[in-house]
């Protein structure tokens, strides 16, 4: 005889126990649903904007079939904003692992912020001083990856990185070095140069 513990929870069992609050989930559960049941993400998702449309017009007296879909196109965006918060409101620690969840490489990042690998590979394993860099960087990195800028000065204080290859047992030290030396000797146009060498350095980040 099969016990009911062998059973695979499936969707329906996923959706009754969402509905079984008083109201929509918020930003932050809806989260906790989508990551506990990845297999069931968009269905969740279409349930909770479904809901919270249904709520939205429950005060009218009727609805047409085109005020219905406007406000259920509104209500997903919303809900995918919700989501995109959430993400993005999660403490930054792996750049490379945040330009891929918004869809950027590491040739596409260096584009976004206007700097070159070395650079770019320089603020992944977090070898610049934090004291020297400019706060138009600290912008440009923000807007790339949808962050906020104090996330980003957050990871940029977080010191360096070392390889994950690295096998010795005594860990080597790391010494970091200025912004601007790595500008200087970096492959970019000499006027481009010029201006990151002329820009203010972000006051958040001074020692």
């Amino acid at each position: 005889m099969t016990t009911n513990l062998d059973r695979k929870t499936d969707l329906d069992d996923v959706l009754a126990e969402i509905a079984a609050a008083a109201v929509p989930p918020s930003a932050k559960a809806l989260r906790i649903w989508t990551n506990k049941y990845p297999e069931f993400a968009p269905a969740i998702i279409d349930f909770v904007t479904d809901w919270i449309a249904t709520d939205a017009l429950r005060s009218a007296h009727t609805a047409s079939d085109d005020e219905v879909d406007l406000v259920v196109n509104r209500t997903m965006s919303r809900v995918q904003m919700m989501l995109e918060e959430a993400e993005r409101s999660a403490e930054l620690t792996d750049l490379v692992a945040d330009m891929g969840k918004v869809g950027h490489d590491l040739n596409s990042f260096q584009r976004a912020i206007g700097l070159d690998r070395t650079l770019v590979d320089s603020l992944v394993s977090r070898v610049i001083k934090p004291s020297t860099v400019p706060a138009e960087i600290v912008q440009r990195i923000a807007s790339a990856l949808r962050r906020r800028i104090d996330s980003v000065r957050t990871y940029l204080r977080l010191g360096p990185q070392l390889l994950a290859a690295y096998k010795s047992r005594i860990q080597p030290t790391v010494n970091q070095v200025d912004f601007s030396y790595l500008v200087q000797h970096a492959e970019l146009p000499d006027d481009e140069k010029a201006r990151l060498l002329a820009a203010p350095i972000d006051p958040h980040l001074q020692d």
